[in-house]
């Protein structure tokens, strides 16, 4: 091939490579799934088998809150920029089928920042028939700084935590 006929057809090349990427990056960020917006605080939200409410954002180092039996996941304090929300959740069987609660299931998660697990639970995994509730409490360390929060329920949209977990309600 002549070197004439190579700066030619690179010529034309890499532009229409880079017009493919780029395309490609604009149709996914167009053709995403938007983000359901979680229920607002103390609103009900739906989940696998049931509802769910919160009853409380609480930073542990505005009540001083520790668990009934000691834990070794809160024995130490957190790490820098980093607090520890309770958060009190109240979740109601409506199916038939009742309603199974797998702590591990919750995390907390921001706008396109991140998810956490909760580091702390009570109770353990449990079901509830139609009609019954359970009150979990799910302590979750979290970033000093992060904003738009919200408690992500199985099969739900998931629930706002407000602006009250940054410590002082701040």
């Amino acid at each position: 091939m002549a070197p004439t006929a190579l700066r030619t057809r690179t010529k034309y090349l890499v532009p229409a490579i880079l017009l493919t990427i780029v395309g490609a990056l604009l149709a996914s960020i167009l053709l995403a799934t938007p983000r359901t917006p979680p229920a607002m605080l103390g609103a009900s939200g739906s989940l696998d088998g049931g509802l769910a409410r919160i009853h409380g954002v609480i930073p542990l180092e505005v009540d001083g809150w520790m668990p009934p039996t000691p834990s070794a996941a809160l024995a130490k304090p957190p790490g820098n920029e980093v607090h520890r929300v309770r958060i009190l959740v109240e979740l109601t069987a409506m199916e038939q089928d009742g309603l199974s609660f797998d702590p591990s299931r919750y995390t907390v998660s921001a706008l396109s920042t991140g998810t956490w697990k909760p580091v702390w639970f009570s109770p353990g995994p449990a079901k509830a028939r139609q009609g019954e509730s359970i009150n979990a409490t799910l302590v979750y360390e979290l970033p000093d700084k992060a904003i738009d929060l919200a408690l992500e329920l199985p099969g739900g949209p998931g629930l706002s935590l407000g602006a009250g977990h940054h410590r002082g309600g701040k």
